[in-house]
């Protein structure tokens, strides 16, 4: 087991940090240099975790609204009581007029990879319905993941300011103790 962390108590299996309660009993039981070296190679990798962390959420942040976007145009589709036109986005910036007939039931959703498949309306809303959930479920999950790693950092900063007031506390008397000899 590590000096600054235990076993994993979450779900993604990130380890705990560990708060030193007692800074000058294992100051005598480790060197300064080793805790400090410990805990800022704790430190980083729980920063590295955090930002990996915060770019998953933003990544399903961004999805969150194109799958609504779709599920509501899937619902409108499926109401759709006579044929309507629309412009229909080819590009960024060009768009063309399309004709959607009425008597079209199914549509056609891209699943990534440059993979499109066409589905029929029920489908498509019990796809998009699932998608919406799993990616609202996972958002909750990076957000908890978040909290904790922050906890662990603060921890950490806790022990970092520990340890090296400890250290300086130590030096200190040491001083004292060789101007005092001589």
């Amino acid at each position: 087991m590590d000096l600054v962390t235990k076993q994993a108590q979450n779900n993604r299996k990130i380890p705990e940090a560990i708060f030193f309660e007692n800074i000058d009993e294992l100051i005598s039981k480790n060197s300064v240099q080793r805790l400090m070296e410990s805990l800022q190679e704790a430190y980083n990798k729980y920063k590295f975790m955090e930002a990996q962390l915060v770019k998953q959420r933003e990544s399903m942040q961004n999805k969150l609204p194109e799958i609504e976007r779709a599920l509501n145009i899937v619902e409108h589709l499926e109401k759709q009581k006579e044929d309507e036109v629309v412009d229909f986005l080819i590009t960024d910036t060009i768009y063309s007029k399309a004709v959607l007939p009425k008597e079209n039931k199914t549509v056609a959703l891209w699943l990534g990879a440059n993979v499109m498949v066409e589905f029929e309306f029920n489908e498509a809303k019990s796809l998009l319905s699932s998608n919406k959930e799993n990616a609202s479920s996972n958002l909750r999950k990076f957000d908890e993941d978040i909290v904790f790693l922050k906890d662990q950092i603060t921890t950490i900063e806790v022990n970092i300011a520990r340890v090296y007031n400890a250290n300086i506390r130590i030096q200190q008397t040491q001083q004292q103790q060789q101007q005092q000899a001589k």
